[in-house]
């Protein structure tokens, strides 16, 4: 393989920079909003920061869903114990009637779908 001179050298070296030049200005264009093809993809980018913005707005926090949770559970809480109440009435009337043994009635009455506190 032949040997490069020394302008040849030089040759590739410029011809290396003023390559990397024009690509270094096309990224200064592109930030300083000179280069017009751009304006698509700055549109985009902002839509998407829009859209990133709703949805972080929408968004809700663990807090938030805690309480939600637990007013959930509380409400569960309440219509079991009121639905028992309602359980325990009604074997308490048919034993009362004796319609229902006493082993039975105990049976059914120790049955309690929550533990009291």
């Amino acid at each position: 393989m032949p040997e490069a001179t020394h302008d040849e050298i030089l040759a590739a070296i410029n011809d290396f920079a003023n390559k990397v030049e024009a690509r270094f200005c096309g990224v200064d264009k592109r930030f300083d909003g000179s280069d017009k093809r751009l304006d698509g993809v700055d549109k985009k980018l902002e839509s998407l920061d829009q859209r990133t913005g709703h949805v972080e707005n929408q968004m809700v926090t663990k807090d938030y869903l805690d309480n939600k949770l637990a007013d959930l559970r509380g409400g569960w809480v309440v219509a079991v114990r009121r639905e028992d109440e309602k359980v325990d009435t009604l074997v308490n009337k048919l034993r009362e009637e004796d319609s229902l043994s006493v082993a039975s009635a105990q049976a059914v009455l120790e049955m309690k779908p929550l533990v009291r506190a």
